[in-house]
């Protein structure tokens, strides 16, 4: 929106006139849209999202006086719905702001309803990164701000990634991973290439999740990547507010391993052509899991390997009779739900590698390190 946009947050309420009513289709004048500012549509946490009412005019002749003025566009976005999940937190909100805001170049604010603080203590360096501005918690907000353009809601693409082709400036994920890198200054850019430092050790991080979907055998794991000529390291990245304690760890690495979990997210901190390997646990998640890690880390310009477990690998086959439901028929799971699908899948799955089946995964993985 362009023109004269007035915002008065604690109504939830965006007054919105063009600079020349005749730039814009009749239709869309004097209406009233309640928007979600949310950007997982179609989702039952949109339920939990506060409503925002924009009004059109031809021109806002009653409207409020201004309180304040702004000269920078002005951008409102709700902070609830799945926020607090770690992976959430960037798909949700902060790769959408990322290509809602980065055209502005800093020269842009943010007011957001359902603020939570401790969200923007957790991610300063990136909200700092992109705008210039103090974050406006919209629901508090008892004046009337007044700005020149207006953005109600987030751009989102897909899942955790950007899709050049829907920017009209081609941004990608490349140019959100090195943001990052930049805003944490990470001083890794680039995964080693093996044959131009035979010296070293390609460095392979485990994400020694604690709670479920633990690998069990992770001891025997790391004696055959260090046998494979990897320094290992194993941590579970869980550094709760201090995220650029676990960037810290993750950049220096070349390799990165774990059992799909929120954990995998830290790939954002990786050096480009680093290797990402997911193990996907049973219950016919490998799409959706793909969707979620897979593609984000090939448009990250990571080199991506996925394996997924047989019912052997399971620590499920000793809760469960073999020709349950959940190994012969594990849509029928599905169906019931995503609490019954992650009770059963997630939650009461741990994973115990077959070695001479993942040895080869391994070995690729330090393949595409000599390429």
């Amino acid at each position: 929106m362009k023109g004269d946009i007035r915002i008065h947050g604690n109504s939830s309420l965006v007054l919105f006139a063009p600079n020349n009513p005749n730039e814009v289709a009749e239709t869309d004048l004097n209406k009233t849209w309640v928007v979600k500012p949310y950007a997982r549509k179609n989702d039952g946490t949109m339920a939990t999202i506060r409503n925002v009412t924009l009004k059109s005019f031809a021109r806002l002749e009653n409207a409020p006086g201004c309180t304040t003025n702004h000269n920078v566009p002005a951008v409102i976005f709700s902070n609830r719905g799945y926020c607090g999940n770690y992976w959430h937190d960037f798909n949700d909100v902060l790769v959408p702001l990322f290509i809602t805001t980065r055209k502005f170049n800093g020269e842009v604010q943010l007011l957001v309803t359902q603020k939570r603080d401790w969200f923007f203590a957790k991610y300063q360096p990136i909200i700092r990164g992109l705008s210039n501005y103090e974050v406006i918690d919209f629901d508090k907000e008892q004046q009337v701000h007044c700005y020149p353009k207006s953005i109600l809601g987030l751009y989102h693409h897909k899942d955790f990634s950007i899709d050049p082709a829907k920017t009209p400036y081609g941004l990608s994920m490349v140019n959100f991973t090195k943001f990052i890198r930049e805003t944490y200054s990470l001083e890794k850019d680039s995964a080693i290439r093996i044959g131009e430092n035979p010296w070293r050790k390609p460095r392979l991080l485990i994400i020694g999740r604690k709670h479920s979907r633990v690998l069990i055998n992770i001891d025997k794991v790391i004696s055959m990547a260090e046998e494979l000529g990897f320094e290992v390291v194993v941590d579970d990245l869980n550094r709760g507010p201090y995220v650029q304690e676990a960037a810290r760890v993750v950049n220096p690495c070349d390799v990165i391993m774990g059992v799909h979990g929120a954990g995998l997210t830290n790939i954002i901190f990786l050096p480009t052509n680093a290797v990402v390997i997911q193990i996907v646990p049973l219950g016919k998640l490998d799409q959706l899991f793909y969707d979620e890690f897979g593609v984000p880390s090939r448009d990250m310009n990571l080199k991506y390997l996925q394996y997924e477990i047989l019912e052997e690998e399971s620590t499920l086959i000793d809760l469960y009779p073999r020709d349950d439901p959940i190994f012969t028929d594990p849509m029928s799971i599905h169906k019931k739900g995503w609490l019954e699908l992650a009770r059963i899948y997630l939650h009461q799955q741990n994973v115990k590698l077959d070695l001479v089946r993942f040895r080869p995964v391994l070995e690729k993985a330090m393949n595409f390190l000599r390429q």
